[in-house]
């Protein structure tokens, strides 16, 4: 993690703090980013250049569990993985198919302090925290690298997996 990085997540982290000692009561707050939808969908979303979506869901888990986070729940069928960091940062990432060829990553992260959840709407934090570690995953799987998967790629499996905003 490079100190730009880190000094990024310590200035979201610390935001949410602010927020949190605002809080009265003792139910849990969600605080959600004041972002349209269609620009968080722009930051959280990536598109791959491969069909295969169960290769490209073990390649997320992969990622999340190389960055640090526990695996909190997968759901193969719904193409989603649920993954917890130090307990303070929670994110789900889903993966869906866009036509014949692509395979789409969305990724959401929560801050989770008490009494507060904080949607995290850094588009830094995306890119560089999750994306570029899922991209060089991605491909080092794609050219089938020992250890970077526990099973071989299909037969005729694209090997491109460029990332696409």
């Amino acid at each position: 993690m490079t100190p730009s990085t880190s000094l990024r997540l310590a200035l979201v982290g610390a935001l949410a703090l602010a927020v949190a000692g605002c809080q009265s009561g003792r139910q849990s707050q969600v605080v959600l980013s004041t972002k349209s939808p269609v620009e968080l969908r722009a930051m959280q979303a990536r598109a791959f250049d491969t069909a295969d979506r169960a290769k490209t869901l073990r390649t997320v888990i992969v990622t999340f569990q190389d960055l640090g986070y526990g695996i909190d729940k997968v759901e193969p069928a719904a193409g989603t993985v649920s993954a917890t960091k130090l307990g303070k940062l929670r994110m789900t990432a889903t993966v869906y198919p866009r036509g014949q060829s692509q395979t789409v990553v969305r990724g959401n992260a929560l801050l989770l302090n008490p009494g507060v959840e904080s949607q995290v709407d850094d588009p830094a934090f995306y890119q560089q925290l999750f994306f570029e570690p899922l991209a060089k995953a991605m491909f080092l799987t794609a050219l089938d690298v020992p250890g970077t998967e526990d099973a071989p790629p299909a037969a005729g499996a694209a090997a491109n997996t460029t990332a696409k905003p």
